[in-house]
């Protein structure tokens, strides 16, 4: 029950400002203000929820524990974010999926307790991990949003008000190369603690897996797409429908083999 109460307050920190948005498109500064004071204190009530699941002594990273953990990082970076750019067009694709987990965060509650060694190369390795994950939760939102408004673009259609507040498409599409830049360098950075020091951080040797494999796959794509746009200026549609792919395989190598175990396979 305890748990409950900064749920809701969470919850409904990060639907009004989502809500007011819709109600008043054009938001002054006022609002923007205020929209960003809500969120802050939803990122209190977050991390108040996230602190209470994961209990950190050992820590806990099951798979409702890793989805709540990774939308406060997504959250914060936005919130972080939104006081020198406008992103104010992104708080109904980061906030209402937000809200929706922690409202189901109590129903699918399961203990995967990695390891009672709180080594500094064991914060680390966690820490870089759940920021690269993270930054591409965040990108994965601005490309689907970026998607959203080439194709009103195309179709010639009235724009509306909440997409015409938004940055140019270029600068956005630049905007993303950048923070899936920083995102392929911190994932590298845990795929190499990784294998280097699997024994150490994890007690057991790596594992070639499905894990495994759909990192590598997920690295591999991002290298290629930002080696694409530095090299040869790929940008686009297309551009952006590899990118959530290379998402998807990063989703599934870590969130799908946690809900398939622990969720469905109760292990």
């Amino acid at each position: 029950m305890e748990i409950w109460l900064p749920i809701l307050i969470a919850c409904a920190c990060y639907l009004t400002p989502s809500f007011l948005l819709f109600k008043k498109q054009t938001p002054d500064k006022k609002l923007t203000n205020f929209n960003a004071l809500l969120i802050g204190i939803g990122l209190l009530a977050h991390f108040t929820i996230l602190k209470a699941s994961i209990s950190f002594n050992p820590i806990n990273l099951g798979f409702s524990n890793a989805l709540i953990a990774t939308s406060f990082f997504s959250i914060l970076i936005f919130w972080l974010l939104n006081f020198n750019k406008n992103f104010n067009y992104l708080q109904p694709f980061l906030l209402v999926p937000s809200a929706f987990l922690l409202i189901i965060h109590p129903l699918f509650l399961s203990n995967h307790f990695l390891t009672n060694d709180l080594s500094l190369l064991f914060i680390t390795h966690i820490a870089i991990a759940l920021l690269a994950y993270s930054l591409f939760t965040f990108s994965a939102y601005l490309a689907i949003f970026i998607l959203i408004f080439e194709k009103k673009l195309h179709q010639k259609k009235k724009i509306d008000m909440l997409l015409s507040g938004s940055q140019p498409l270029i600068e956005m599409e630049n905007f993303l190369f950048n923070i899936n830049k920083i995102g392929f360098l911190l994932l590298t950075v845990t795929l190499i603690s990784g294998i280097l020091f699997s024994e150490q951080v994890f007690g057991t040797p790596l594992q070639f897996n499905h894990k495994t494999v759909f990192s590598i796959l997920a690295w591999l794509i991002y290298g290629l797409i930002l080696a694409g746009k530095k090299l040869f200026g790929w940008r686009g549609r297309n551009s952006i429908y590899i990118k959530l792919t290379a998402f998807l395989f990063l989703l599934l190598s870590y969130l799908g083999s946690k809900f398939v175990l622990e969720i469905i396979l109760h292990r």
